[in-house]
């Protein structure tokens, strides 16, 4: 088993250069060994270089503007605005067409700045982890059944209990759709996995027909310091790169939708959606 997820996407945002505030950077916030060819959803932050402040906002339009290594533009995309931490800071999304594996750069034109520069990105014909369309590997998971103290399987300060009454590999195969978030709000490095864990209790209720479950990221959450964290079976299974990430997978256990980082109500009601029929 690995040990603590090496993240490079929401956090990496923060790792930049100091320069210009008139012309901010945008630096890819998806984990780059997760996107592949196809239709691929795509985050980009938009950052400050000089004070490290994040600019997406929900009142600020943007648009993207993906080119090829060579320069060649691929494709120009409004930028939809997506909160990561409520009423602190937020990120933007596209959903983009990546003809093949290779190398990619974009660049974003944010209302009130001036273009970004590029930022590279390579695409790949084998993401690491699950992709849409593929099968849900059917992970045992633990449960309230063998915990009943949750503090145990979960860092979530206020657990649903009913988001761990059943294993993975149970609701991949009973005939039901699933939602599936993978999270660990104690130990989460982009800070995104609670506001996306709660965000997903709050849809459980209005889908009775659809199984929830938190796949806690890590194993031991009594550790004495965060480098001993070493992360699930699920999490090895599913070959997930970063946190947090949620999953969509329909009534025959095939992979529907999958989100990393943030994602909108919208969304998540449009890809709940397309599994229940609703």
């Amino acid at each position: 088993m690995k040990g603590r997820l090496f993240l490079v996407g929401l956090l990496g945002a923060l790792a930049v250069a100091c320069g210009s505030t008139t012309t901010p950077l945008a630096v890819l916030a998806s984990s780059q060994a997760s996107i592949g060819v196809g239709e691929q959803r795509l985050l980009v932050a938009l950052v400050d270089v000089a004070t490290n402040e994040f600019l997406a906002a929900e009142d600020r339009a943007a648009t993207m503007l993906l080119r090829d290594e060579d320069g060649t533009p691929v494709g120009t995309y409004e930028l939809e605005f997506v909160e990561t931490v409520p009423n602190v800071r937020g990120i933007y999304s596209a959903t983009v067409n990546i003809p093949e594996a290779g190398v990619y750069q974009i660049t974003v034109e944010a209302e009130g700045f001036n273009e970004s520069g590029p930022s590279g990105f390579t695409a790949v014909d084998d993401p690491v982890n699950v992709s849409r369309g593929e099968s849900a590997p059917a992970t045992p998971t633990r449960t309230i059944h063998d915990f009943p103290d949750l503090a145990i399987i979960s860092s979530d300060p206020e657990p649903d209990p009913l988001m761990y009454d059943l294993s993975v590999d149970e609701a991949i195969s009973n005939g039901r759709p699933t939602l599936i978030v993978f999270a660990t709000p104690a130990f989460c490095a982009s800070q995104a996995c609670g506001p996306m864990l709660d965000q997903v209790k709050s849809l459980r209720a209005d889908h009775p027909d659809v199984d929830f479950i938190h796949v806690e990221v890590y194993q031991d959450l009594q550790v004495e310091s965060q480098q001993d964290l070493v992360v699930v079976e699920a999490v090895e299974d599913w070959g997930l790169p970063s946190e947090p990430w949620v999953y969509v997978v329909d009534e025959a256990g095939v992979v529907s939708a999958l989100f990393e980082g943030a994602v909108t109500d919208d969304d998540l009601a449009s890809a709940l959606r397309a599994v229940t029929g609703g």
